[in-house]
């Protein structure tokens, strides 16, 4: 580990393109529960490979045109009297090579295949996240009868298809009680929330133009043990 100032800010700066990589991971697909020790280690190893496959570049950059790169052998000589004598170089190339290396890391962040997406997500990212821009409006039959509907707000963007998750309607929330044939708006009430424990059927409307619905039973007993 380093044990000054700036080693700690040079070993933070090369672990940048891991983390964008995580974020972006993250964010295009919610990955499942894993350990803090496996997470650190995809972060370290992703970071290394990004920086090594940039500073690849630079030695070939180096070898065939040195005129454009800062002197590696005098950096590495006396790098506080070379860094402030070049001082617009040495930034201007240490900036360019994280920027690099953190964007072939968000390059690679990317799912590789829309299978490789599936398999990451869970069945109701699938449904929420299959047509972008479109509106969509939810119906969820509970586990009493009940069937409640709304427009989608949020929901748990959890990969894992388990009970404990949650998701969000906003109204006009209609609402059909057990063993009734008819819903009715509920007056007054401009959100409610859908735990997937009551859940038996969702369904799920957009409309953007066309409109399509698809359907989603729950199998979370199947893939998950109650508690």
């Amino acid at each position: 580990m380093p044990t000054t100032l700036v080693g700690l800010l040079v070993f933070v700066v090369l672990l940048v393109p891991g983390f964008a990589y995580t974020l972006r991971r993250e964010r295009l697909t919610p990955g499942r529960e894993v350990s803090a020790f496996r997470q650190t280690v995809r972060l370290a190893f992703v970071s290394v490979v990004a920086d090594a496959v940039v500073l690849g570049l630079f030695v070939v950059v180096r070898v065939f045109a040195p005129s454009w790169t800062p002197d590696v052998q005098q950096f590495l000589r006396d790098p506080g009297r070379y860094g402030i004598d070049h001082l617009g170089a040495v930034a201007a190339w240490s900036a360019g090579l994280l920027v690099a290396a953190t964007v072939l890391a968000l390059l690679v962040a990317r799912p590789r295949s829309p299978r490789e997406h599936e398999d990451s997500t869970s069945g109701w990212t699938q449904l929420f996240t299959g047509h972008p821009g479109a509106r969509i409006h939810v119906g969820c039959l509970l586990d009493d009868g009940s069937y409640v509907t709304g427009r989608l707000r949020g929901y748990s963007r959890t990969a894992e298809d388990g009970r404990d998750r949650d998701l969000t309607l906003t109204g006009p929330i209609s609402y059909r009680a057990p063993r009734e044939t008819t819903s009715a708006v509920l007056p007054d009430v401009g959100a409610a929330a859908i735990s997937a424990r009551r859940l038996t059927l969702l369904t799920v409307s957009y409309e953007s133009g066309e409109v399509a619905s698809v359907a989603l039973r729950r199998s979370s007993s199947d893939h998950s043990p109650s508690s």
